[in-house]
């Protein structure tokens, strides 16, 4: 068992479950526009996240407050951005299973050598 590869898996999670909550947390904020994370194969079977802006634009709603009488809402999918939320928090709990194992797996082998 590789436990490189599922740490790095976790923090490659860890980022995508960051972006989630940053776009959550900005969902009704004028002007905002959210990020998407891609996963994909690193050197030496590991895993890396990258984070790509979503520059798609938004319906305008008005406001007065600013002079021109509209604004630009958040392009955030609440309902999306939920959805991806699930298999991402499955796989960060199967990749905590595989380092657990390994590490239950070492301690068993060291005690029976000892």
């Amino acid at each position: 068992m590789n436990i490189g590869t599922s740490l790095s898996a976790l923090n490659a999670f860890t980022v995508q479950m960051d972006v989630t909550a940053n776009n959550v947390a900005n969902v009704n904020t004028n002007g905002f526009k959210s990020s998407g994370v891609t996963l994909e194969n690193g050197q030496g079977q590991t895993v890396k996240a990258s984070v790509i802006a979503n520059n798609s634009s938004y319906p305008l709603a008005s406001n007065n407050s600013n002079g021109n009488g509209a604004e630009e809402l958040s392009n955030v999918d609440i309902v999306n951005e939920m959805t991806q939320l699930i298999p991402t928090l499955h796989a960060y709990d199967a990749n905590l299973k595989m380092i657990e194992a390994n590490i239950e797996t070492r301690g068993t082998l060291i005690n029976m050598v000892v």
